[in-house]
């Protein structure tokens, strides 16, 4: 980052110091309180002084707990201010986690930065817990397991829960013997002998004895192998220690029952049908005395005889009462409760006695009781009535009354249930038709049968929630209560969730409720049924089911998630990336998920598209910085190249010896060949409005082989030219064709730069007979275009080459140029057979335009007067030589402070003048004539070198002032000061 942006991340504190370490600027966020004051508050504060603030709001700093010392402070400050040091992280008091940088600012000072990443930490952390879980399921084992060479009894292979049953560490590398943990180490042997006669043990029970001493009961399964070449034996163990200690458990509960019945206070005995008694516990020989047969103990021998007759028919008699003799031959009140149960192969009888008498005292109890049951039924906050066998009212309780206020006269003791029901329904006390008062008895006379459980509105619209249930007697009781809030809660409820569902219906957003645990599908919104179609169950939406079983493990973590990208299927089978964010519930008992799922589609179709426009900003960046230098290079070339162009023609236009001809014929052909590859060069770079003309299409292949020609014959490939001859011309922009057939063959030469093949490149041009249009093709023998990409490679974009090495705006603007041009651009290619490219442009159907250089009768201009203002001396005196051999008188100014010398002191008829010069370039030189002598600037034109910066555009277009290229031919300056000076004419 930059060290004096200003952070406005809430998360994030920062603290500017100046040179002197003196604070400047600051944010509370720095200290970590959003009350805290900032720069400014408290007069001019250091690093020392701000660092020991914000240590006040942490727990430890760079790993080491915060003291509250100055000297901790002062070494807290050192520490963060340090240069070129790796980040440090610090936790707050509050378990936040900061992340502390330093960094140098471009004026001299220190920035401070502090970040908020308490939320990567808990994620770091989540992270370590989740890692050692897993671990510790897949090392696990769910059984002991040990490897035991046979011969010597050394384990060689041993589970963790082998390890955890013995209670030890094994370690592979110190011989341990399985011998050592039998408590019993002949049950080693007899497990060889065993597995030796059956080849496999099971269920064999061995115990064993850990290293603190404590022994384990285990069953044994058993079977012979071989491990590393040596017989073994593979014994694994369930631990069956604590079944053991279950079976001793028995053995001491039956002693227990023992004791318990010998010490129960109830009389308990157990005899056989006939009266014999086979056991009877001391509370019984304790009531009934030494009786040898039970049937003595009854005062009516008969009723035993009942008894039994009950227990033989149903197995189990309770509360039976009867009357028998105690020990002391008193007569008492027994009741009996007995069992016939099945005993070592006969029938027996298990009873217990109770001394009932006191229970006549009870009964007088019984009735007070009774009454206080009336009261406390009085006091129930529900309606109550009580029914009796013949459906008559016995009592009904105060509220019961009220909530039948419109029947109450008729609710009195004796009344019967249905007639009673009848005068409610005629009193319209219930929403029931006087027709239909029948059916609506009969219905109820379901509730008087049965216990029944129902809600039921009174014409008033209260509620009430109505409870019969039958009684022993065969009455029934009635409980009536008043539900009429809930139902008002209730049917609020119920229109939230109506109002949710629509809602949800209504919402674009896509959204599921899924169970956790097996990914069934509880409910997706029409949005979801859109993006993922009608799956029943989660896993089904997942390009990688894994994905989702992370999801849901982070979410049983979590509790939420955010963001999840994973790759979905959409609804007619297509993956595509989407973004899931979820809150885990609790749904019917069971955990459920409510996700929201993103279509990120479209982001990253943005993302990709802004990927690229900003690699082609990055291109036309580099080609605008290119276009600068081509600027500078082209003032420099076109200086020396008016010279050496303008001398060679002047030469040839004036020498007399033939051979002085030719020379000079020779110097001005490489003088114009250089002019046009700098001409070439500056078309290519110069941003301008399509300018169309006639053109022939040979110029335009003859420029664009001079650019490249010299790149491609030098990287060992042959080019060659093939001219259809007299073709007509076409009506185009001839620096956008040039730029094409460049793009074309730069193309074709990375095309067979590698080839092992032939390495040719060839460029024709001839005459379609049938449409009359100008063809130009481009073929190379390289290695041709993949049938898979040879659709895209005109889309905008798309390439092929290595990132840096290629923008794929080649082609895609060649075609636009082309189709501009109302013509095409093809492509025909075999691979392993090269390519070719056909451009197909239409002839032109305009006048042929005159020749620059087709002679016309220009005006002498004798006694006209010209300055020429150039800081290159030797362009400037050739440009009076030519204007002075056309009657011209020439003054030369070097710069254009001396050439405002010589405008004070005369005026002249043309002033010529270069763009670029030292002290006072053209246009300061254009503004003080404007200036200073207005009447002269319409005389003023430019020669210059530099057309292409956009300044000198500018600067053109805004002055409307004419201007020749450099370099100057003779006859182009001529006629060129000819038509300013008798522009009037």
């Amino acid at each position: 980052m930059q060290a004096d942006c200003r952070v406005s991340d809430a998360r994030t504190g920062y603290a500017l110091f100046d040179i002197d370490d003196v604070l400047e600027d600051a944010n509370a966020a720095i200290y970590g309180d959003s009350s805290a004051s900032i720069a400014g508050d408290d007069g001019p504060a250091d690093v020392g002084s701000v660092v020991g603030k914000v240590l006040r709001n942490l727990k430890s700093f760079d790993g080491i707990e915060v003291e509250p010392t100055d000297d901790f402070a002062r070494h807290a400050a050192t520490r963060w201010r340090q240069d070129n040091v790796p980040p440090f992280e610090a936790q707050t008091v509050d378990g936040g986690w900061r992340l502390l940088t330093s960094h140098p600012r471009p004026n001299g000072g220190v920035a401070l930065i502090s970040t908020d990443i308490t939320e990567m930490k808990r994620v770091q952390i989540a992270h370590l817990d989740s890692a050692e879980i897993f671990r510790c399921i897949t090392d696990s084992h769910p059984l002991p397991v040990w490897v035991v060479d046979e011969e010597s009894k050394q384990i060689v292979y041993e589970s963790l829960d082998g390890s955890r049953l013995l209670g030890r560490k094994w370690r592979p590398n110190e011989p341990q013997f399985i011998i050592d943990h039998f408590v019993d180490p002949d049950d080693f042997e007899k497990i060889r002998e065993r597995v030796g006669h059956d080849d496999i043990l099971r269920d064999h029970e061995i115990e064993l004895r850990r290293p603190n001493g404590s022994n384990v009961w285990c069953s044994t399964n058993c079977r012979r192998s071989h491990y590393r070449g040596r017989p073994s034996l593979v014994i694994g163990v369930l631990d069956i220690t604590e079944r053991k200690k279950a079976e001793a458990i028995e053995r001491e509960a039956t002693a227990l029952m023992q004791m318990v019945l010998d010490a129960c206070p109830v009389p308990t005995r157990m005899s056989t049908i006939e009266g014999e008694t086979l056991y009877r516990n001391p509370a019984s020989r304790e009531l009934y005395g030494d009786r040898a047969h039970i049937g003595s103990y009854y005062v009516n021998p008969d009723d035993r005889k009942t008894l039994v007759g009950v227990l033989m028919d149903k197995g189990c008699i309770d509360d039976f009462r009867v009357r028998q003799y105690d020990a002391n031959d008193n007569i008492f009140w027994g009741s009996i409760s007995a069992r016939l149960i099945d005993f070592q192969g006969r029938a027996v009888i298990v009873s217990n006695a109770t001394n009932i008498t006191d229970i006549i005292d009870a009964q007088n109890q019984t009735r007070q009781a009774s009454e206080r049951l009336i009261d406390a039924i009085e006091s129930l906050a529900e309606g109550f009535a009580l029914y009796d066998k013949d459906d008559r009212l016995v009592l009904a309780n105060s509220q019961y009354r009220k909530m039948h206020a419109l029947s109450a006269d008729v609710l009195v003791p004796g009344v019967n249930w249905f007639d009673f029901l009848r005068v409610t329904a005629q009193r319209n006390q219930f929403p029931v038709s006087q027709d239909r008062i029948d059916d609506w008895l009969d219905e109820r006379a379901k509730d008087r049968r049965e216990f029944r459980q129902q809600e039921f509105q009174h014409t008033d619209g209260g509620w009430f929630f109505v409870s019969n249930c039958p009684t022993r007697e065969g009455g029934f009781v009635v409980t009536r209560v008043d539900i009429t809030e809930r139902k008002r809660a209730e049917l609020a409820a119920k229109e939230a969730d109506e109002l949710v569902r629509k809602v949800l219906e209504a919402c674009p957003a896509s959204i599921q409720m899924t169970r956790a645990e097996d990914g069934k599908l509880l409910y997706r919104s029409p949005a979801s049924d859109e993006l993922l179609g009608g799956v029943d169950n989660a896993f089904d939406s997942y390009v990688h089911p894994a994905h989702r079983k992370q999801f849901v493990e982070r979410l049983l973590l979590m509790g939420e998630v955010d963001d999840f990208e994973t790759q979905l299927k959409r609804k007619n089978g297509e993956a595509c990336w989407c973004s899931l964010s979820a809150r885990l519930i609790d749904f019917h008992g069971d955990k459920v998920i409510v996700s929201h799922t993103y279509d990120l589609s479209d982001r990253i179709e943005m993302q990709q598209q802004l990927e690229r426009q900003r690699e082609t900003l990055h291109q036309n960046e580099k080609l605008s910085a290119l276009g600068g230098l081509l600027a500078g290079v082209a003032h420099e070339l076109n200086n020396p190249l008016s010279v050496v162009l303008g001398m060679s023609l002047t030469l040839k236009e004036t020498a007399s010896d033939p051979k002085t001809v030719e020379r000079a014929d020779k110097i001005s052909r490489a003088a114009e060949r250089c002019a046009r590859i700098v001409r070439t060069f500056l078309a290519m770079a110069r941003q301008q409005p399509t300018r169309t003309s006639n053109v022939a299409i040979d110029d335009i292949v003859t420029a664009a082989v001079e650019v490249v020609g010299y790149s491609i014959k030098s990287s060992d490939i042959s080019l060659s030219v093939q001219r259809a001859p007299d073709l007509p011309a076409i009506w185009a922009d001839p620096d956008q064709l040039t730029q094409v057939l460049i793009n074309l063959l730069v193309n074709a030469e990375h095309a067979v730069h590698g080839w092992d093949g032939p390495r040719d490149i060839m460029i024709s041009t001839e005459l379609q007979p049938e449409s009359g249009n100008i063809l130009v093709k481009v073929a190379d023998t390289g290695p041709g275009i993949p049938n898979e990409i040879l659709p895209r490679i005109f889309e905008p974009f798309f390439t092929t080459k290595e990132v840096g090495a290629g923008t794929g705006i080649g082609l895609s603007f060649c075609y636009r140029i082309i189709q501009s041009h109302q013509g095409t651009i093809q492509v025909e290619t075999k691979e392993g057979g090269g390519s070719t490219f056909v451009v197909s442009l239409p002839a032109s159907d305009r006048l042929a335009e005159r020749s620059e250089t087709e002679a016309i009768e220009l005006p002498k201009s004798t006694g006209r007067v010209c300055l020429v203002v150039d800081d290159e001396k030797d362009v400037g005196d050739l440009i009076a030589e030519i204007l002075t051999q056309d009657g011209f008188t020439v003054i030369v100014a070097g710069s254009g402070k001396e050439a405002l010398k010589q405008l004070k002191s005369r005026t002249f008829d043309v002033i010529l003048s270069d763009l670029k010069m030292p002290e006072m370039d053209g246009r300061r030189f254009y503004n003080h004539v404007c200036d200073l002598h207005p009447a002269e600037a319409d005389r003023l034109a430019f020669l210059t070198g530099d057309t292409i910066s956009p300044d000198a555009q500018v600067f053109l277009r805004a002055t409307k002032r004419p201007y020749l290229e450099k370099p100057v031919k003779p006859f182009e300056l001529r006629t060129f000061v000819s038509r300013l000076v008798n522009r009037d004419a």
